[in-house]
């Protein structure tokens, strides 16, 4: 009985977990559509001063944008509260003609979004 559970113990250390998504500014700035998520089709626009627009359905979000830890885009939607809405990047993968990011909310909801047209700073 011992014998298996410091056999099951060894087999949980040795299993691979996935290193953080690094992200820079270059790779988040631009245009990102959702194409799998809570809101079909909206859109998310980084530019390069840090302001945040996004469109879902008949509403609009504006703040400002940053990174944090390599992999958080940080979204601070009224400059004097101490709130953020804190998007954390899962995954970055870029294929010829279009990239794409898995991203987290907060309360654990994802999405996938796809970039449109801007692609640089």
């Amino acid at each position: 009985m011992a014998a298996a559970l410091v056999a099951s113990a060894i087999l949980f250390v040795a299993t691979p977990t996935p290193a953080p998504v690094r992200v820079t500014l270059g790779d988040v700035f631009g245009m990102w559509i959702t194409i799998r998520g809570n809101c079909s089709q909206g859109q998310h626009l980084f530019d390069g001063n840090g302001e945040y627009r996004m469109w879902c359905f008949d509403s609009i979000s504006e703040g400002k944008w940053s990174l944090r830890g390599g992999n958080k885009i940080i979204v601070k939607h009224d400059p004097q509260k101490p709130a953020e809405e804190i998007i954390t990047v899962l995954g970055f993968e870029r294929h010829s003609g279009h990239t794409f990011l898995y991203v987290r909310y907060q309360d654990g909801y994802t999405e996938k979004w796809m970039k449109t047209g801007l692609t640089s700073p």
